[in-house]
C-alpha cells in the first residue's frame, strides 16, 4: 500500500539522515527492516485503521449535531494515538532486529558520529555480550591513526541502540531517542499517509 511504504520511506530516511548516511547506501538495510516490520504494519494496516476509521467517523457525525468542537478533540486524539502505535511499533521492530543486524545497524550509526581521538562506545548489555567485541573490530579496522573506538564500561540502561562519546561530546543514536526525534520531525506527514482517505472535521 502506498501509505503504508511512505511510512516506511519517512522512518527510514530520517533515522539514516540522523546519522548522516545516504538513502543509496543503505537500501539494503531499508529492505531487511521493512521485511520485519511489514507482517505487523499490515495486520495494523487491516485492523486497527479500518477500526479507528469507522470510530472517527462515528464521532465526527455525532459532534456535527452537538459539539463539533469536542468532535475534533476526539478526532485528533485517535489520530495522535495511532500515531503513536505507528512509532511504538517501529521501535519494538527495531527490538526484534537479529543480532546481524543489529551489528550492521550500529556499524553504520557509530561510524557517522566518531571523531578524532578516543571514542567510547556504550551499548546495552545484551547487545554488548552479543556483539559488542565484533562491533568494535568491524569499526576498529577501518579507522585511521588519530581515531581510536574501544566499549564503554557504561551500559544503556533500558533501550536498544548506540552512544558514542568523545571527550564532553555525546551522540545518541539510541532508538527511543531517534524515534522522538523523529516523531516531532514527521508527525504531521505520518498522520497525513494514515488519513489520507480521512475523516473530514
Amino acid at each position: 500500500m502506498p501509505g503504508i511504504d511512505r511510512i516506511y520511506d519517512k522512518i527510514i530516511a530520517d533515522a539514516e539522515e540522523r546519522a548522516g548516511l545516504r538513502l543509496s547506501e543503505t537500501s539494503s538495510k531499508i529492505q531487511s527492516m521493512k521485511s520485519v516490520v511489514d507482517e505487523r504494519i499490515e495486520e495494523y494496516r487491516k485492523v486497527k485503521i479500518s477500526e479507528t476509521e469507522k470510530e472517527a467517523k462515528g464521532i465526527v457525525s455525532r459532534a456535527q449535531a452537538n459539539r463539533r468542537l469536542e468532535g475534533k478533540k476526539q478526532l485528533l486524539a485517535v489520530k495522535q494515538e495511532m500515531v503513536t502505535e505507528v512509532f511504538e511499533k517501529t521501535q519494538q521492530a527495531l527490538i526484534n532486529l537479529s543480532n546481524a543486524e543489529k551489528l550492521t545497524l550500529y556499524t553504520k550509526l557509530i561510524g557517522n558520529c566518531l571523531k578524532e581521538g578516543h571514542n567510547e562506545v556504550s551499548l546495552n548489555g545484551k547487545d554488548k555480550k552479543a556483539f559488542g567485541d565484533k562491533l568494535i573490530q568491524n569499526i576498529g579496522s577501518a579507522l585511521g591513526p588519530d581515531i581510536s573506538v574501544a566499549l564503554s564500561g557504561q551500559d544503556i540502561p533500558d533501550d536498544f541502540g548506540v552512544i558514542v562519546k568523545n571527550g564532553k561530546i555525546y551522540s545518541n543514536s539510541t532508538f527511543s531517542s531517534m524515534l522522538k526525534y523523529m516523531k516531532q520531525n514527521i508527525e504531521a506527514d505520518v498522520m497525513k499517509i494514515l488519513f489520507k482517505r480521512g475523516v473530514e472535521v
